[in-house]
């Protein structure tokens, strides 16, 4: 059982981690409770390390745990042997060796009452490969009794450990020659006999190195661009996920890798950020640890390099993420700002004075002041921070990539060498099994020239095993995986003897500190080494190193992955041309930008099923987000006056205004129609655009096609044809006949009231005749 105090931020740590050897007391008085039940044991990720059964001998991969039912622990069926040295399985001169053996029973029945016999081998093993053969059962070895404890009997689903003590000055322990020795623990009563293997280490005092452990600082998996509020208050809480990682980094020396997006998840909320989210961004901004960005969600380059891109993607702007009363005026501002790269165009809310995101700045690119002139603006306008201060995780090492194990290659290295600068060359981080001199699991030297292109190489071997130990809460079982990382680390100190080594962890937000903190420890604190910062790392000299090309299998994956990739970036593409319609278009790219990093983050390759899931979710996304602005199919049109106005309406679903222009093309010349119409639509709301048309003489069918396109003459939607049926010519007809009538009465009127006037003037001089 592991005690944590309430908060781990409350734990006192020393200037030094304690010894092995105060290890020994604390293990001796844990070893001996007995009978805890399967069921208050910590829950284990993962897969456990060797444990041997009655059916079975020990075996790499065990059966992964049962699953609860009702909430009772499923019975396995076994009894399963499992056997821990503590302190990592180092056991220097004058040390005693306590060994813990755990007796887990998964039948239905009690155990027989029991002995445990610990032996140790008499010569130790010769390499790496003697080491897989030994904890896999697949190889003997020649044992010693050293110790024995009784074991009461198990009662079904439960487990009991006991300590199996093995004094200093013991002959199997004196005299020993430093070597990685094979032990063995035996458990012989009525049940039959149980056997399950560890190692130990005796410690070369001549065999020195200097060791550097990466540990990432990185959210799980998102598909949003940024954490949430309530996201980021339960991983900063007293256990929360981004909690144990920082607790656990505290006081090693551990390089720390850090999203970025996790600093500028908090910053984005000003004001309203969890108060523990603003204590855990402060935690570590003042942890003097040497680290680097990881790009922005962890991004993996490779696939980004795979498909195409000749510099990996970074965030454009976050300013869509802020609220204006999260971040209120600020005493003494000078009410001017400038379009920086917050995403602020010249006269919008005011930001603080930032760079220019570039290539290299850590997680956005290297800062190059802008120039553009200020505007003057409200002095009571919210001060937005700029991109670059969002993104800092503190002072870092530039131009550090740390591709996705499994997908680095000789392109990955030679794509990324370039995107450094003199200062800051660039360094790709590279398992030692994607090398031609580690494939076959030799340790190989930390810092590394790949024909020009600066490599950090990190140890396959030692870094799994550390990873598996930093994911196991079961002291118990993590005690046994630490033994075999001690040996791992033994070996590759004597496979590159005076060789800086590197190991990594990789990323996962499902571990303690107490587990972290106890993994960290085993590489940097064991016998002979000490311990490198990202600085002193760099420094080395380094060795030529060659890296191996994917085989088929792996290429066929990555051909898949980078397919995926592209779709994106191409999805991303078709959105910037759409937002061209919005006053600032950085509210609609900025987010597709950090989304589609979020999904390309390394965290997603461990779930190949949900990545394709939240890939397929984007793409839909963004799909609806391209038809949120649109023209309602038109109905046909008659038109009867030489004069009028076709008025189609226009749906705009986004959340912001947007300003665009109608364009009509007729097919026939009957019709004139006004070419360009430009209009603003306001945020969600429909509106009726009114066009206005003329007709000629003449009367038929017209299709006149619609097409929406931005200022900048991107279409928006597709092109919607309206039928015009023109009858106008029937209007001037007839105006034209009545006017002749009209005329022609007013002509005959006009005759025949002078033809009146006539006969009346000839009768009028006849009756006055003499």
């Amino acid at each position: 059982m592991t005690q944590s105090p309430s908060d781990p931020r409350a734990r006192s740590r020393r200037g030094t981690r304690a010894r092995w050897s105060a290890t020994v007391a604390a293990f001796a008085t844990l070893l001996t409770l007995a009978g805890s039940p399967a069921g208050a044991a910590a829950a284990v990720p993962g897969s456990p390390p060797v444990v041997a059964t009655q059916e079975r001998p020990a075996a790499a991969s065990p059966s992964p745990s049962p699953t609860p039912s009702d909430g009772v622990p499923a019975l396995s069926g076994e009894v399963a042997l499992l056997v821990a040295p503590i302190g990592g399985g180092v056991v220097t001169a004058g040390q005693a060796l306590i060994a813990s053996v755990t007796v887990d029973n998964g039948t239905e029945l009690p155990t027989a009452g029991a002995e445990a016999v610990l032996s140790v081998g008499l010569e130790s093993l010769a390499d790496r490969r003697a080491l897989d053969a030994w904890l896999a059962g697949s190889d003997g070895a020649a044992v010693q009794e050293a110790g024995r404890a009784p074991v009461e009997p198990v009662a079904s689903g439960a487990r009991q450990t006991v300590a199996v003590t093995v004094a200093a000055d013991d002959p199997v322990l004196t005299g020993r020659a430093p070597g990685v020795y094979p032990i063995t623990a035996q458990l012989a009563g009525a049940d039959g006999e149980l056997e399950a293997r560890s190692v130990i280490v005796v410690p070369d005092p001549a065999a020195t190195a200097a060791v550097a452990a990466m540990v990432p600082i990185t959210a799980p998996a998102l598909s949003a661009g940024l954490l949430t509020a309530d996201e980021l208050a339960a991983l900063t809480a007293p256990g929360g996920d981004l909690d144990a990682q920082l607790t656990g980094v505290e006081g090693t020396a551990a390089i720390l890798a850090i999203d970025p997006a996790i600093p500028a998840s908090i910053r984005v909320l000003g004001d309203s950020a969890p108060e523990q989210a603003v204590e855990w961004l402060d935690r570590l901004l003042s942890l003097p640890n040497s680290r680097f960005a990881t790009q922005f969600g962890d991004a993996d380059v490779a696939t980004q390099l795979r498909a195409g891109l000749t510099v990996p993607l970074q965030p454009t702007s976050l300013l869509s993420y802020m609220d204006a009363g999260d971040f209120p005026p600020q005493d003494g501002a000078d009410g001017e700002n400038s379009a920086d790269d917050a995403g602020q165009p010249s006269g919008a809310p005011r930001t603080d004075a930032s760079p220019t995101p570039g290539a290299n700045t850590p997680g956005a690119g290297s800062a190059t002041p802008s120039a553009t002139p200020s505007a003057p603006v409200d002095p009571s306008a919210p001060v937005y921070p700029g991109l670059a201060e969002l993104l800092s995780i503190g002072a870092a090492r530039e131009a550090v990539y740390w591709p996705a194990g499994d997908a680095v290659a000789p392109d990955t290295v030679a794509g990324l060498a370039p995107l450094g600068t003199e200062s800051s060359p660039a360094l790709t981080l590279v398992p030692s099994d994607r090398t031609a001199s580690g494939s076959d699991g030799a340790a190989v030297p930390a810092r590394g020239d790949a024909a020009g292109a600066g490599v950090l190489v990190y140890d396959s071997r030692l870094s799994d095993a550390l990873q598996t130990a930093s994911l196991l809460d079961d002291a118990v079982l993590r005690g046994a995986e630490l033994a075999t990382a001690s040996a791992e680390l033994a070996f590759a100190k004597a496979d590159a003897p005076g060789a800086a080594l590197l190991v990594a962890f990789d990323r996962s937000s499902a571990r303690s500190y107490v587990a972290l903190d106890t993994a960290i420890a085993a590489a940097l604190e064991a016998p002979g080494v000490t311990p490198l910062s990202l600085p002193g790392l760099v420094a080395v000299p380094p060795a030529p190193v060659e890296i191996a090309a994917l085989t088929d299998d792996e290429g066929a994956l990555e051909a898949e992955r980078a397919a995926a990739t592209s779709a994106l970036i191409d999805d991303e593409a078709r959105i910037g041309r759409f937002s061209s319609i919005m006053d600032d278009p950085q509210l609609l790219t900025g987010p597709e930008r950090a989304e589609l990093l979020q999904l390309l983050g390394v965290s997603w390759l461990a779930t190949p099923a949900a990545r394709t899931l939240a890939l397929t979710e984007h793409r839909t996304e963004t799909q609806e987000t391209l038809s949120a602005v649109e023209m309602l199919p038109p109905s046909t049109t008659q038109l009867i006056s030489a004069d009028s106005a076709l008025r189609p309406w226009v749906r705009n679903d986004l959340p912001w205004p947007v300003n665009l222009e109608l364009r009509a093309a007729p097919d026939d010349v009957r019709l004139d129609v006004q070419e360009v119409t430009a209009f603003t639509v306001p945020a969600g709301s429909n509106a009726r655009v009114e066009i206005p048309v003329q007709a000629r003489l003449g009367n038929g069918e017209v299709r006149v096609d619609l097409q929406l396109r931005s200022p900048t003459l991107e279409p928006i939607g597709q092109t919607q044809s309206v039928e015009v049926v023109v009858s106008a010519e029937w209007e001037s007809i007839g105006l034209i006949v009545l006017a002749t009538l009209v005329g022609l009465f007013l002509l005959i009127g006009v005759i025949r009231t002078i033809r009146r006037l006539r006969r009346r003037s000839t009768a009028d001089d006849a009756s006055v005749a003499p």
